[in-house]
């Protein structure tokens, strides 16, 4: 086992990675110059706005909007009361109908696509957002969920492969885990995981239930989705220091092929909160971070057995303590478990390490 999960060890750290669950990179480096704020009207709602140069753009744009869809509705109007005569004037000819059709088409397509620039030009501006504003709380849309999730994972909106790999090592027990496909899925962040874990105990029974709880602790089973919604984000001005929280929720499944110790199939789903906090030296070449979660877990018969508790349902927790040196390097230690289920308490210490691109 031992070599298996050395060479195991090398393959992963050398492929890159952005962050664990139990820990993030902040891809802020320094926070932007102070702004001004100012109020825009976006899709009928005032909105608060901080003035940057893609909101700047944003508002001559919706001048132009403004301009086009006032000439749209005029000669709407004028061909509607030409067409039923309560204009007074003679019937436009076929030819002036063509003109003024063919315009109305026109305008509606430059309407179109002014609208796909200002969604875009706002896209940005969600990033800017949520790094001039120091405290979001239930305060996450479409883009700045985006926004949010793209600094902490760096991969964009589209969906990416392979973002995420780690190690932990426990009571007589490793574990590899990694990301097999992630990415922002509207106002979530979605991904896929995967996860191998061993263990050696003379006890076939307490070696199930070591893997078992390896897996709940690490990242919940062999096989992992994953969706998450942040609550909220508190930073400094220069993201020295940070808070977050997110709604989690898991699909997790143990499937026999990829190496647990029972023959059947086992599943759980899993609800819960996640809270995060870092702080860094000046020169971020050191951070110390924290990772509280509590979760309530529905678990099949075999999940339930695997892990040896009494209970399908019951709520897990744990914390987790460590830190990242030279911006890239992340150790991190389970100091503490809390749940409903005794056995699952305070079990043991599970050490983790990972590289963060």
């Amino acid at each position: 086992m031992k070599k298996i999960l050395l060479l195991s060890i090398l393959t992963f750290v050398m492929q890159d990675a952005t962050a664990q669950i139990s820990s993030f990179k902040i891809f802020n480096k320094t926070r932007l110059p102070n702004a001004d704020t100012g109020k825009i009207k976006n899709k009928g709602v005032d909105e608060k706005v901080f003035i940057t140069l893609e909101i700047v753009q944003w508002n001559y744009l919706e001048q132009e909007k403004k301009t086009k869809t006032t000439e749209l509705d005029n000669l709407k109007k004028e061909l509607y009361k030409n067409s039923d005569g309560t204009d007074g004037g003679p019937i436009f000819s076929q030819a002036t109908r063509d003109t003024k059709g063919s315009r109305v088409k026109v305008l509606r397509t430059e309407i179109s696509d002014i609208e796909v620039q200002q969604d875009s030009l706002y896209k940005i501006y969600a990033s800017d957002y949520i790094n001039y504003q120091n405290y979001n709380f239930l305060n996450f849309g479409k883009y700045r969920s985006s926004a949010f999730f793209n600094m902490l994972y760096g991969n964009g909106n589209k969906f990416k492969t392979l973002g995420n790999a780690g190690v932990s090592f426990g009571n007589n027990t490793g574990s590899i885990f990694s990301e097999i496909v992630n990415g922002n899925l509207g106002i979530v962040r979605v991904s896929l995981g995967t996860m191998v874990s061993n263990s050696e105990s003379e006890n076939p029974e307490e070696e199930q239930n070591e893997e078992a709880y390896q897996r709940l602790v690490n990242y919940g089973g062999n096989t992992v989705l994953n969706f998450e919604y942040p609550i909220m984000y508190f930073h400094s001005r220069n993201s020295q220091y940070n808070l977050i929280s997110r709604l989690m929720a898991k699909g997790t499944a143990d499937f026999p092929a990829f190496g647990t110790k029972t023959e059947e199939w086992a599943g759980s789903g899993v609800f819960g909160v996640d809270l995060y906090g870092d702080a860094s030296v000046s020169n971020n070449s050191l951070r110390f971070f924290f990772n509280c979660n509590i979760n309530k877990i529905y678990g099949t018969d075999i999940f339930k057995e695997n892990l040896g508790i009494p209970h399908n349902d019951f709520s897990f927790g744990q914390l987790t303590l460590g830190l990242v040196f030279l911006e890239n390097f992340k150790i991190s230690f389970t100091v503490a478990t809390f749940s409903s289920e005794e056995s699952l308490t305070n079990r043991n210490v599970i050490a983790g390490g990972q590289v963060l691109k």
